[in-house]
């Protein structure tokens, strides 16, 4: 059980990195999944385009598509570009958000996380690049979606 759980950070941290990456020079963030299997082999799985408004319930059901036809599965994040309710009380209102969710927390009454990332990006002077500075993540426990019987 260590393993998953050094498997699911490194996970969520890659999904975090990608995400800060894609805001810096995109200053855009398509939803995309990370999925952890097993073995500690993690692939992704990008939102489609085309599907614009709808890219990340559309995400939702591919996936739950995914968890049920593969027992494998053991872990998955969502990550998508957001506005931190206010009742949460983030530093700033623009954040990633990772919808956290593990196989074996699925039957707890709160299986699934989301760790809000507020960020802000901003321009150094003289410079075109944009850089991105991350706060400390806000975690909010809710029922599993996607882990369901």
């Amino acid at each position: 059980m260590i393993m998953h759980e050094e498997h699911l950070f490194e996970m969520v941290n890659e999904a975090v990195e990608f995400a800060k990456a894609e805001l810096e020079s995109e200053q855009e963030l398509r939803p995309f999944a990370m999925i952890l299997f097993e073995d500690g082999n993690v692939e992704s799985l990008k939102a489609d385009p085309s599907a614009h408004e709808e890219q990340y319930e559309t995400l939702i059901a591919k996936l739950k598509q995914k968890v049920a036809d593969d027992p494998r599965i053991t872990a998955l994040a969502i990550i998508a570009r957001v506005t931190i309710p206010a009742h949460f009380k983030p530093p700033v209102s623009d954040g990633i958000r990772v919808h956290l969710e593990e196989r074996d927390k699925s039957d707890n009454k709160v299986g699934a996380r989301f760790l809000y990332v507020p960020y802000q990006l901003y321009r150094n002077a003289g410079s075109d690049d944009v850089m991105m500075q991350l706060h400390n993540p806000i975690p909010i426990a809710f029922p599993a979606e996607i882990f369901t019987k």
